[in-house]
């Protein structure tokens, strides 16, 4: 009852007291205390959130090149690409965390350009000129849910996706913030974030990069990187934003509620993806 009255952001800490306090606080009980408590929090995770430790998958059956991925129910949705004989093919794959398997479920999609994010609790894919399909995993097919006109500036291709309160999110290749109007069909600019710097152009600049997630209470985070050593040092710096988020007069507005550099890796470092996690 103790320990579930501390913030989650002390966890780590108290795992390291001893074997005991290690097992409590990756205990279910503990987060179920929590939750009966009302004092659940969301957090960003790379790891097993629990546990406090990485944990490794079993390998894919196909190494992928290119590939965008989500949770969903206990089951983890990689939908990607490999070059094979001089082509390349599409793959779509399920792990199962709970029998720690792969399924292939053999009905990915053909399109170009996509990406996978979580709206109203349901899979999508989101294409880069085709619509947004849903996934049913009953009976293992994609759905076009909504289709969008080939119009020029009006492609959904981008670098990172998030869903927050049932609105699509993303950032276009010259670094600039977006949320896709389903009234209208099309991308508009995110108003207001006075103060933000200006974000990378991922598309422009090899190794650059700004990643999406929600993050509970109508919010959204940004991550993304910077070059600020020297070249002798070699290393990356990732600045993350919170944003809060708003729907007023046909617009969306963000307002930044702060932002600061939170890590320093080498510039050889793959950001691959970050996820919020509410315990």
């Amino acid at each position: 009852m103790i320990v579930a009255r501390v913030p989650i952001l002390y966890y780590r800490t108290l795992s390291l007291v001893s074997k005991s306090f290690r097992s409590m606080v990756a205990s279910p009980e503990l987060y179920k205390v929590r939750s009966i408590l009302g004092l659940t929090e969301t957090c960003l995770y790379i790891l097993d959130c629990k546990s406090h430790t990485w944990r490794k998958a079993p390998r894919m059956p196909v190494e992928l090149d290119e590939l965008s991925a989500r949770v969903l129910d206990g089951k983890i949705y990689v939908q990607g690409r490999y070059h094979q004989d001089g082509s390349w093919k599409k793959s779509f794959e399920v792990f199962d965390t709970n029998t720690q398997t792969w399924d292939l479920p053999c009905c990915g999609l053909d399109w170009e350009g996509i990406a996978c994010c979580i709206i109203d609790g349901k899979l999508h894919a989101v294409t880069r000129f085709d619509g947004v399909f849903a996934f049913d995993s009953k009976k293992c097919r994609w759905e076009l849910v909504e289709h969008y006109p080939r119009t020029a500036g009006d492609t959904i291709f981008s670098v990172s996706y998030c869903e927050v309160d049932s609105v699509l999110y993303s950032v276009s290749g010259d670094g600039a913030l977006r949320w896709y109007d389903s009234d209208k069909s099309r991308w508009r600019d995110l108003k207001g974030l006075v103060g933000l710097p200006k974000l990378p152009c991922p598309l422009a600049s090899r190794g650059s990069f700004v990643k999406l997630t929600g993050y509970g209470g109508g919010k959204m985070m940004v991550f993304w990187n910077r070059n600020l050593s020297s070249q002798w040092l070699k290393r990356d710096t990732i600045f993350c934003a919170e944003i809060a988020l708003e729907r007023g007069n046909g617009d969306c507005w963000g307002k930044l509620e702060w932002y600061d550099s939170v890590l320093s890796v080498p510039v050889v470092t793959e950001f691959v993806k970050v996820l919020a996690v509410t315990l």
